[in-house]
């Protein structure tokens, strides 16, 4: 690459990321001022955090766990932006996807692990993909928007799920349970530590955001993608079929999202329960904003926000802060990347006048 082409890239990486460094400074710092008012000094909160989801080896390996979800649901919702369709749906198809692929394990005991792990996981994730269809349907057939949809799915989800576990899918009790799926669906850890351990399910939630960033980056198929997202007018104009690519995205997005709960019956819970998710659905919307919807990001925004959910005890136990203070962070920050327009607006005026200064001197 000629250095006219490197300076391009390098000026318009330092454009792309003006309003959203800025916004997250501006995130950590009204996290720390609701800290020091709610009397926890910053430092010793983010210690707390560290110590919660890093501090030890059982730490790092909830840690880890915890960030697979967040990592496919992140990744579910950043692959519908991109053809600008908002998936909030990703709570809903990830129950479904458990419970899918539990209910599978349980029923197909006999199949060797060979078998059986890979086919737990297509059974998750294409009850998520099935669950996502009639959102993109209904928006390109009905004009039904996919934020209302989705987010009415949810419940039907949830719910839906409550029933079947209570009922014909049931282990018989009052515990809202499957039975426990057979061991040869069980992922195997790659490394162990007393009873937690790591299996492989966070490294492979990893290659699929990197994969995707590459799909989209580096392909034909991807440009054609970002050339939705930027506008669907001037897409059909030139012949890229939009909704086409919308729905294959969509129901991609579902997919990831079922594959979520796939992977945590699989190497987690080993079941699945009627409280299955802590909102891993919904953390997937921040963890895919904080970072402007792009899948090479989201492991940072993954890892920071399994440190949160994996420090949260921690926080009460040590500085007598209730676990919601996690909520409250999420939504600072979140808040605050929606907002990055006006800090890209004022950096833009800064440079401005900087060049006129200087031009000025000259």
């Amino acid at each position: 690459m000629n250095k006219a082409g490197l300076g391009r890239r390098i000026e318009g990486s330092i454009e792309s990321l003006s309003g959203l460094v800025p916004a997250l400074v501006f995130g950590f710092l009204m996290c720390a001022l609701l800290a020091v008012l709610a009397g926890v000094a910053p430092v010793d909160l983010a210690t707390t955090v560290w110590t919660g989801a890093w501090g030890s080896p059982d730490a790092a390996a909830t840690t880890l766990s915890k960030t697979t979800p967040l990592l496919l649901t992140g990744l579910a919702v950043s692959l519908a932006y991109q053809t600008n369709l908002l998936n909030i749906g990703c709570e809903g198809q990830l129950t479904l996807g458990a419970l899918a692929s539990s209910a599978f394990a349980v029923a197909a005991a006999p199949l060797p692990g060979l078998v059986l792990i890979p086919l737990t996981m297509l059974v998750g994730a294409g009850a998520g993909a099935a669950w996502a269809y009639p959102a993109v349907w209904l928006k390109q057939q009905r004009g039904v928007h996919e934020v209302i949809s989705t987010l009415l799915m949810n419940y039907m989800a949830i719910y839906l799920c409550e029933y079947l576990v209570l009922g014909p899918l049931g282990d018989g009790t009052a515990m809202g349970r499957t039975p426990e799926i057979p061991t040869g669906a069980v992922w195997p850890f790659l490394w162990r530590h007393g009873a937690v351990g790591v299996t492989a399910a966070p490294f492979l939630a990893l290659l699929l955001c990197i994969g995707v960033h590459l799909w989209l980056s580096r392909t034909c198929w991807g440009y054609e993608i970002r050339a939705v997202g930027s506008s669907t007018t001037s897409s059909r104009a030139a012949g890229i079929p939009v909704d086409r690519w919308q729905t294959r995205l969509f129901v991609l997005s579902g997919a990831l999202a079922g594959l979520a709960g796939a992977l945590e019956v699989a190497t987690v819970h080993h079941r699945f329960y009627r409280t299955f998710s802590p909102g891993y659905g919904f953390d997937g919307i921040t963890a895919a904003f904080v970072v402007n919807a792009s899948p090479g990001w989201l492991w940072l925004s993954g890892l920071f926000l399994a440190s949160l959910r994996a420090a949260d005890k921690w926080l009460q136990l040590s500085l007598q802060v209730t676990p919601n203070a996690i909520v409250i962070i999420q939504a600072v920050l979140l808040i605050s990347v929606a907002c990055q327009a006006r800090f890209r607006s004022a950096w833009q005026f800064m440079l401005t006048r900087f060049k006129e200064v200087r031009s000025g001197y000259r």
